[in-house]
């Protein structure tokens, strides 16, 4: 009997679906080693790199957070130097302005006007002078001197400039501040701070006070000396109010030129980050998430942190801090050598995966299993892998639990519960934006710019590290989602993806157990010697929308509305309840606190305002 081709084609087959197969497995047919390499090679490939680019994200934006709350603590340090050295003169004039108007000191009396403004400058050392300019032309002048205060009556009918400002202060109400001004006879330039005097609805005068620029220089320079920097006051764009070199004094100023401009300055700082009194558009993403400007002066980087405000009068202010850029460098090195170790980690993976495919001698079935649990993000459902009697095959099984054990790694990277719980509800859920109730959750911490001036950058990550963990578990416990990390402060939800129609309820248990957690922590930190912290929690109910919110290269899975800003400002009124001895403080709002029911029995506060919100609420603590 022949066993040649035709013998065979002359019978038909039995099976065609099994001849097929056959036949198309003979026409495909790969060696297993690069079968391997192409599956288990690829599948390594793109885990790796995916929870590794997730990862380092994660990791670049907690470092570029971490570096914005640090240059806004810095600003804010400047800022608070400035107003406890201008706040004195204005809360003297206010309060010189209401003895005045409530008749407690006659205004016609030179002695006694004279009386009280003297005694006024006593007590504000860094006021200069405090004067009264009447309507009938004539001013009381009180004088510092270096041996005491001088007291002057002066006729100002012949002193345009003054005869101006009281015009000037006619046409404002309250306290307010004037332009720079130098005096002929001062000899020095002065910020002025004035109040309209009105007696029985009618103008009287004008109080004024001055404080000399030259010593908020020294301030400002000592205060940056601290941070290891200088600072700088920009005045109108083009002008310095305040700069190291003022301190010293700058030759050629006048009535008519108070101020010395940018270019008689020549700061080379100034000119290489401002242009036109504005600073410069940020040119890299770093520069743009931390507000930190880095420049390249003569070889050496400088950080600087800029910002304006118009408080004091009616030209712009523009206060800047710069200091080396080495001190900002720590967190970026850190980032770096992650990227470093996680690029090590992806090549490791692919060599070993190489060097598993070259020896692998049986199809990859328990392999292809796990692989799925990988895709599907179920990594608890991943055993460990035993091995086999065939040597290849044992050592396929160790790279891929050596791989898992990475992933498992990069995984604290992510909010994986808030991804399994989507992946489990489908994919259109996270597509599509819906409306429904939930209950949303602020935290903040008391004080924490303060007690992280105390605190290393690495300490204070440590730090925020150890409580959002605290807090998080808390939250999960009650089904709840992280939405995110604003510096100091925790948003949480509850309510999406997953409906949950005792939101409310669950939210407020969840700020009692992180009340129970803050407690018992404080108790740790009293007994170790450190300081206790103390934290606000606001918690309000109502309508969001929810789904993924954001630009196409960076998409959040949150929640947005009237409702998450009501929540924000719930917490902020947790400031007026603040006590000293108490942890922690929970707010809830009226909604909130009858969704979740009678058993937790909060306690009213009463009503009131929300900024935004033409109606009041209710205001209750637990």
């Amino acid at each position: 009997m022949s066993s040649g081709p035709e013998a065979t084609s002359r019978e038909p087959p039995a099976d065609p679906p099994t001849t097929n197969n056959a036949a198309l497995r003979a026409g495909f047919q790969i060696r297993i080693s690069r079968g391997l390499l192409l599956g288990f090679g690829g599948l390594v490939l793109l885990a790796v790199v995916a929870v590794l680019l997730v990862g380092l994200w994660s990791a670049r934006q907690n470092t570029f957070d971490l570096l914005r709350d640090k240059s806004e603590s810095t600003i804010e340090l400047i800022l608070a130097r400035i107003e406890q050295y201008l706040r004195p003169a204005e809360d003297q004039l206010a309060h010189l302005a209401k003895q005045f108007e409530s008749g407690a000191i006659d205004v016609s009396s030179d002695t006694e006007v004279g009386k009280f403004l003297s005694g006024a400058l006593a007590a504000t050392p860094q006021v200069r002078s405090v004067v009264l300019i009447r309507d009938e032309q004539r001013m009381v002048f009180a004088l510092r001197h270096a041996d005491g205060v001088k007291l002057q009556i002066v006729d100002i009918g012949k002193m345009p400039v003054l005869l101006g400002a009281l015009d000037d202060g006619r046409k404002a109400s309250g306290v307010h501040w004037g332009d720079v001004v130098r005096p002929e006879t001062a000899g020095v330039t002065l910020l002025n701070v004035r109040y309209s005097l009105h007696l029985g609805g009618r103008n009287v005068g004008l109080l004024a006070a001055t404080v000399r620029v030259d010593t908020l220089s020294a301030l400002l320079e000592s205060t940056a000396e601290t941070l290891g920097g200088s600072a700088f006051v920009l005045y109108d764009k083009k002008f310095l109010l305040a700069h190291p070199k003022l301190l010293a004094g700058m030759p050629g100023l006048s009535a008519a030129r108070p101020l010395p401009t940018i270019e008689e300055i020549g700061d080379p700082l100034i000119a290489a980050a401002f242009e036109n009194g504005e600073a410069k558009a940020a040119t890299s993403s770093f520069e743009q998430r931390t507000g930190i400007r880095i420049l390249d002066m003569d070889g050496e980087s400088v950080a600087l942190l800029s910002r304006t405000i118009e408080r004091y009068g009616v030209q712009p202010w523009l206060i800047a801090v710069h200091f080396p850029a080495a001190k900002i460098s720590d967190e970026l090195e850190r980032l770096r050598w992650a990227a470093i170790a996680g690029g090590i980690v992806l090549l490791v993976s692919l060599a070993f995966a190489y060097a598993m495919a070259r020896y692998l001698s049986r199809p990859l079935v328990r392999l292809a299993a796990a692989a799925q649990h990988i895709r599907d993000l179920t990594l608890d459902r991943v055993h460990h892998l035993p091995g086999s009697v065939f040597k290849e095959v044992s050592s396929a099984d160790q790279a891929f639990n050596s791989m898992v054990s990475g992933l498992r790694w990069f995984e604290t990277y992510v909010p994986r519960n808030l991804v399994h719980r989507l992946v489990r509800q489908g994919t259109n859920v996270a597509a599509t934006s819906i409306t429904r109730e939930a209950t949303v959750m602020f935290t903040d911490i008391v004080g924490f710019t303060r007690h992280a001036e105390r605190l290393s950058a690495t300490e204070t990550a440590t730090f925020l590290n150890a409580h959002f963990a605290m807090l998080g578990r808390c939250v999960e416990a009650e089904g709840g989602t992280i939405d995110k990390f604003i510096g100091d402060a925790l948003m949480a939800f509850w309510g999406a993806p997953e409906a949950l129609p005792d939101h409310a309820a669950r939210a407020c248990r969840a700020a009692l157990a992180m009340r129970e957690a803050v407690v018992a922590d404080n108790a740790r930190r009293r007994a170790e010697g450190a300081p206790p912290i103390q934290i606000r929690l606001g918690l309000h109910t109502g309508e969001v929308i929810v789904g993924n919110i954001g630009a196409p290269g960076r998409i959040n899975y949150t929640v947005v509305g009237d409702t998450v800003n009501t929540a924000n400002r719930v917490e902020q009124i947790g400031k007026e309840l603040d006590q000293a001895d108490a942890d922690v403080t929970i707010v809830l709002s009226g909604a909130t606190a009858r969704a979740a029911g009678t058993t937790l029995e909060p306690m009213l506060i009463g009503t009131r305002p929300i900024r935004g919100r033409e109606e009041e609420i209710e205001i209750y603590r637990l």
